[in-house]
């Protein structure tokens, strides 16, 4: 009787022990799944819920996702749209724990350039959040005359681009921090 209590004893701990082993396994499944996840594709899986976002220069803004590429994303926040690079993200809080990937190459691969001519096309009035170094980030408003390579160019809404000389005002991409449609 006492030899049945011990392999009871001995059966009991190795599926203890087995189970641990599976409990481990699935955990470190899911850590594996999730350092594959990108944060485009936590954008994606947000549907209708807002987030609020830091971006460099400490610019923030409140608004829900609309359009999500893996170089930029577009917050809607009425009246306002916001065009956002990636790169400038510093924090994004009010994210839930799903994540979805963009099937479409074309709407997945979307460059910062193509989502800048749309805006230049519709000669829209944009207000362009530029790194400085200063403390705060500079702002010019007006509208996009051209989207080089990896520029665009501003014309401010006086003609002014605040150096006192008229004409267009040359923005570098790796300068943009944020392009907010509607003034």
């Amino acid at each position: 009787m006492r030899w049945d209590d011990v392999f009871a004893d001995l059966e009991g701990q190795l599926a203890a022990a087995g189970q641990l082993d599976r409990e481990a396994q699935v955990a470190e499944l899911v850590r594996a799944e999730q350092g594959a996840i990108a944060l485009e594709d936590r954008l994606r899986g947000q549907g209708e819920t807002p987030v609020h976002v830091m971006l460099a220069g400490g610019v923030r803004f409140r608004g829900t996702l609309r359009q999500i590429s893996d170089a930029w994303f577009i917050l809607e926040s009425a009246p306002h749209s916001v065009l956002v690079p990636l790169r400038s993200v510093v924090t994004v809080a009010g994210l839930g724990r799903r994540s979805r990937t963009e099937a479409s190459t074309v709407r997945r691969t979307r460059s910062l350039a193509s989502a800048l001519r749309t805006l230049a096309r519709d000669r829209a009035l944009v207000t362009c959040f530029l790194q400085s170094g200063l403390s705060e980030p500079l702002t010019v408003i007006g509208t996009i005359d051209t989207v080089g390579a990896d520029y665009l160019e501003v014309m401010p809404v006086h003609g002014r681009n605040g150096s006192g000389v008229g004409g267009a005002v040359a923005v570098p991409f790796g300068a943009l921090i944020a392009v907010r449609s509607g003034g």
